[in-house]
């Protein structure tokens, strides 16, 4: 066992003082003397300009999902585990469901208390829910264009509070946040405000969404305009505050920079969100966190494979912050955002031109959570639970993503998929370690092997997951690795993707597979 390093010490000074001196549906170490391992942690966060909202562990998530003979309970413990069940689970650690308006407004507001209870029985925590869905009574009546009437809330603009510290319930998607956010706020630490707001089949519209405002008509899951949105955003914000100082508001599950650049130009003031004295500020001062969702399917092209598909994850990331940065979200003038995925996957099926398979799934999901660590992102929600068909049958690639093939209609029979195995692996493995930058770059790693080193401060100790990137249309890649010699290594004990243990010399032989190495 390889403790914390001293050769790392230096580096750690060295980054203090710079630090000193600046319901989503499936159907689609030390430092100097007195700093301990907590502060330490929160140091290189800082250092690295993360968010206030980055401190937590890494969130191995699932989307949630209506699966007919299963309820939200039984459908957390397959997701979750339950050892009183012999449940063995898929290494999800967070959950993401909806609490749509429709679904309180006519079942209370408690409904989901027990499920809720549930999950944090069984393991989970901070979870991810996403605001949207008002009812036929709350829905606001104007249509925007061509005849197509508003998704959003009726009322957005009467006032948030009737009195301070009372909502006014006559603002009705106010009313539901705080009654949502009182409620569940305990579970809850990321606050969705929609669920991709800026759909849109008009991809040519979508590009000139940074200069100019979405037509409401090309938002077919809002259909509002964005001083619409930018609103929500404001009155989510001051509810969360209000009630859950440690929730972070989100913008919920954005697909385009554009409509990020467009929610940080406007206020929420109706009259094109220019700031006057009742709308001050702009949209980026209400949200803290930026989610967003990504199928790197989309986007290979004919370099289809796991180590393109997990740097998509992070590219997207990397477009988002730019955005960011152009209105100084950039942990300087104004504090960085926390980043979060909640949708994404490659299926376990080609189909059409769509990278697909066993291998590639399961290598994509171990990747895709190192790669997001070391990119600073703070949780991974994969889409989604279960196939929504049999595999042979399965002709969308969205039917052929889940932790799990097909569910039958009788809990607990289900049989999980090469890539539920590979999220429990690396979930077990890592989730209670953070990603070490310093630590990686002692590794060395060639160009042709990528990973990442994760330190445990309860067992001072790390493990490095190493791979040989792929290229290509291929998850065939080999490559030799020797731990360099200030680890004074001479046995290990390397871990595959089934969580599989060998014992090994100092040399590595790697694949396209990741594996763990416990040092």
């Amino acid at each position: 066992m390889i403790k914390r390093l001293t050769a790392f010490h230096g580096f750690y000074v060295v980054s203090f003082f710079f630090f000193l001196g600046f319901l989503s549906s499936c159907a689609k170490d030390e430092l100097v003397a007195g700093v301990d391992d907590e502060k330490l942690d929160a140091t290189i966060a800082s250092s690295a300009g993360l968010s206030s909202g980055s401190a937590g562990p890494f969130l191995y998530g699932s989307n949630m999902g209506y699966y007919s003979g299963w309820s939200d309970q039984q459908l957390a413990q397959l997701l979750i585990g339950n050892q009183s069940k012999n449940i063995a689970g898929a290494g999800v650690n967070s959950l993401r469901p909806a609490m749509y308006d429709h679904f309180v407004q006519r079942w209370g507001y408690d409904i989901r208390a027990g499920a809720f209870e549930t999950y944090r029985q069984l393991g989970g925590k901070d979870h991810t829910m996403y605001l949207s869905g008002p009812s036929d009574a709350h829905r606001e009546k104007t249509k925007y264009c061509n005849g197509v009437q508003s998704k959003t809330f009726a009322n957005l603009y009467e006032p948030i509070w009737s009195s301070p510290g009372k909502v006014n319930a006559k603002n009705y998607y106010a009313n539901y946040v705080y009654h949502v956010v009182k409620t569940y706020g305990s579970y809850v630490k990321y606050w969705e405000v929609w669920n991709e707001p800026d759909y849109t089949n008009n991809w040519s519209a979508s590009q000139t969404w940074a200069k100019s405002d979405p037509n409401p008509c090309d938002l077919r899951n809002f259909a509002a305009p964005i001083q619409s949105y930018v609103r929500m955003l404001r009155i989510t914000h001051e509810i969360v505050r209000h009630l859950d100082k440690d929730g972070l508001v989100c913008v919920g599950g954005l697909g385009y920079p554009g409509f990020l650049d467009a929610i940080l130009r406007n206020t929420d003031n109706p009259n094109k969100g220019s700031v006057t004295a009742n709308y001050p500020k702009k949209g980026g001062q209400w949200f803290d966190c930026l989610s967003y969702h990504v199928y790197p399917m989309y986007y290979l092209g004919s370099n289809r494979n796991s180590d393109a598909a997990a740097a998509t994850v992070v590219r997207f990331k990397n477009d988002f912050q730019a955005v960011l940065d152009k209105y100084s979200y950039n942990g300087k003038t104004n504090p960085k955002k926390a980043f979060i995925v909640t949708e994404t996957n490659i299926p376990r099926k080609a189909i059409g031109n769509y990278v697909g398979g066993n291998e590639v799934q399961r290598n994509f999901l171990i990747k895709a959570a190192v790669t997001a660590q070391k990119a600073g992102i703070n949780g991974l929600y994969v889409y989604c639970p279960a196939e929504s068909k049999p595999l042979s049958q399965a002709t969308d690639p969205y039917q052929a993503m889940g932790f799990y093939q097909n569910l039958s209609s009788s809990p607990y029979n289900a049989t999980i998929t090469p890539g539920g195995i590979a999220w429990r692996t690396v979930s077990n493995l890592l989730k209670d370690r953070r990603y070490d930058a310093a630590a990686t770059a002692q590794l060395k790693l060639p160009s042709n092997i990528d990973g990442g080193a994760f330190y445990s401060s309860a067992n001072n100790d790390y493990v490095c997951v190493l791979w040989a990137k792929t290229s290509g249309t291929s998850e065939v890649a080999s490559a030799q690795y020797t731990f360099p010699a200030m680890f004074n290594i001479k046995t290990l004990t390397q871990i595959n993707w089934e969580n599989k243990q060998t014992k090994i010399s100092n040399t590595v032989r790697l694949t396209g597979s990741p594996v763990f190495i416990k040092l």
